[in-house]
């Protein structure tokens, strides 16, 4: 086996295994122009708003007032600024930022669009059109009496869909109804984990699966992989 150069950047596939490498800029670097705000919190945490502040995607690392205490990406959209947010996306700290971006750049080419009703907050269809560029990827898709999931090739990656069920159950269900999470193996803990409300309308989760499933490596180098990764890539 040949080892990588200490400081070398090395090309992490499938993708989903590289992680974060700490940098935020991939995520927020679509966010730009008049209609968004960018600042950061007397906590410290970063955040853009956009489309006179029916959007809110953040980098929450401290305590918030604004958030729910869960994850450490947080994207939130509602119909004005004063409104209860009608969908939420949280993710965890090791989520590679490159998969986030696909969904900021959507959201950002959403907010081009303008409008009372811009597609980040209407109804975008049912969810099947996000398990395509799974499938086309090689996952494995099944469908079962309370839920839909599509599984990696190598076992690792799973997103999940559990939607609501009629009648009394369904003030039961989570209303993070997508969840996805990456491992490494069967025990311990998800290398990472995102998750999105039941209301987000399906073309900005698809965006995230097509990021997740795209064949493109991510780069990082080999002090900024966890080493349950390293054991899993040639030449690190």
């Amino acid at each position: 086996m040949t080892h990588a150069t200490p400081g070398a950047h090395i090309p992490v596939h499938p993708r989903y295994l590289a992680a974060s490498d700490g940098c935020a800029d991939p995520v927020f670097a679509p966010l730009t122009g008049p209609r968004w705000h960018k600042r950061t919190d007397e906590w410290g945490n970063y955040h853009a708003f956009g489309d006179q502040g029916r959007l809110h995607i953040g980098i929450i690392p401290e305590y918030c007032e604004l958030v729910e205490p869960i994850g450490l990406w947080h994207i939130e959209a509602r119909p004005h600024r004063e409104a209860p947010a009608l969908w939420r996306a949280a993710m965890s700290d090791g989520t590679p930022p490159e998969i986030i971006a696909a969904l900021t750049t959507t959201l950002a080419a959403d907010v081009e669009t303008g409008g009372d009703r811009p597609p980040y907050l209407r109804y975008s269809g049912p969810p099947d059109t996000v398990w395509s560029p799974l499938t086309e990827a090689g996952w494995q898709h099944s469908t079962s009496e309370f839920e839909t999931r599509a599984l990696s090739p190598d076992l690792l990656a799973e997103v999940t869909h559990t939607p609501p069920r009629p009648g009394p159950a369904l003030d039961q269900t989570r209303e993070e109804a997508w969840q996805v999470e990456v491992r490494t193996s069967d025990a311990g803990e998800a290398l990472w984990w995102a998750e999105f409300h039941s209301d987000t309308p399906v073309h900005l989760i698809t965006a995230f699966a097509a990021a997740l499933a795209s064949p493109q490596p991510l780069w990082r180098t080999a002090h900024t992989l966890p080493p349950q990764v390293r054991r899993l890539i040639n030449g690190v």
